[in-house]
């Protein structure tokens, strides 16, 4: 398999989006979205943004990646290493990388906007599981309502074969007399 830094920086531009919430099952609230855009989308790279990174860079692109890839909540609590590692790399980056690294070092400035977003998706979580219970206590509510209805039409008829067995009865004791 090809080395994922490979891959994305030597012939491309990296673009970095803005954090954007999402569920995810390992619990992380916000992604970085890393793309890659080629030459052929009409950008031109400089000499540097196609430039070869070295092993050592590479290996420190990899271990940002390793912090990248952790707990966003983990991450904006402390996003030193991070910081630490583009510091030591700074100017030996192609500017374009370093313009989309440099955000994820600063991520605790969004701290407030972390918490409003982790808020806001245990509220809608929460909303989802009351939508839950209120719709099965309307299927189960539905499902009373059928078995009512259907005691009711049982005891219509049963009421009316009483009634039809009463006359014949009724008729029967008639006859012998």
């Amino acid at each position: 398999m090809a080395d994922p830094i490979t891959l994305l920086f030597p012939s491309a531009i990296l673009t970095l989006s803005s954090f954007q919430a999402q569920e995810s099952p390992d619990n992380s609230l916000f992604s970085f979205q890393i793309g890659a855009t080629s030459q052929e989308e009409g950008e031109e790279t400089t000499s540097a943004d196609s430039a070869v990174l070295s092993d050592e860079i590479k290996a420190k692109l990899q271990e940002s990646l390793q912090f990248l890839n952790q707990d966003i909540g983990q991450l904006i609590k402390n996003a030193h290493p991070i910081r630490a590692i583009l510091e030591e790399l700074e100017g030996k980056l192609p500017e374009a990388i370093e313009d989309a690294l440099t955000p994820t070092a600063f991520i605790e400035s969004h701290f407030a906007q972390f918490n409003k977003a982790q808020k806001q998706l245990a509220d809608r979580r929460q909303q989802e599981e009351i939508i839950k219970q209120r719709d099965d206590f309307k299927a189960l509510a539905e499902s009373a309502i059928g078995e009512i209805k259907s005691l009711n039409d049982t005891r219509a008829s049963i009421l009316r074969n009483k009634a039809a067995l009463e006359t014949k009865r009724d008729r029967l004791l008639q006859e012998l007399s």
